[in-house]
């Protein structure tokens, strides 16, 4: 005796059911991206509070205030924040283009910015970091391979360090007028 005809179209619909469910699994689990690490957000949220926004910000049309669109929530994405590339499959931060975005104050060694340790591009051109040496942490940034200061007040010796940079390819630190060889 073989199985019933509604019996058989039954298997074949739960059949079909079970392929579609897994395929439309498979898709949407493989276009997700990942969300930045938690201890990457809170340093670039911290570097964000050690600076000002300067007084130009409101005259200045070439500027752009990028963290202004960086928010301290727990579910803000900082991979969504103007300014920050994260890496596609790990969610890692690896990108930082904050050119001309008005930041005024120091940058030094114990900057939350050195947390970030898969940074592969930083841009900080155009801002004002009130004449304050280049930090020797730059050589924390092992896998760093553009780097651009130009513009952006720093002063004092060019610290060796930043030649240990084996992957940098571009470094940029023009119209640093106060900065020596």
């Amino acid at each position: 005796m073989g199985l019933s005809f509604p019996l058989i179209i039954l298997i074949v619909h739960y059949l079909v059911s079970l392929m579609m469910f897994n395929l439309i699994l498979f898709a949407s689990s493989s276009g997700v991206q990942p969300l930045c690490h938690d201890d990457e957000r809170f340093a670039l949220l911290q570097f964000k509070e050690s600076f000002t926004i300067s007084q130009s910000a409101s005259t200045n049309p070439s500027t752009y205030l990028k963290v202004s669109s960086w928010k301290p929530d727990q579910i803000s994405d900082c991979c969504k924040w103007d300014g920050v590339e994260c890496n596609k499959d790990t969610g890692h931060v690896i990108g930082l283009d904050l050119s001309s975005s008005c930041l005024k104050g120091f940058l030094n060694s114990s900057s939350s910015l050195f947390h970030l340790a898969h940074l592969q591009n930083l841009n900080l051109a155009d801002n004002d970091f009130n004449s304050s040496p280049l930090p020797t942490s730059f050589r924390q940034f092992s896998r760093l391979k553009n780097l651009n200061l130009s513009a952006s007040v720093v002063s004092g010796q060019i610290p060796s360090e930043i030649l240990e940079l084996s992957k940098l390819v571009s470094l940029d630190l023009s119209y640093n007028h106060r900065l020596k060889l």
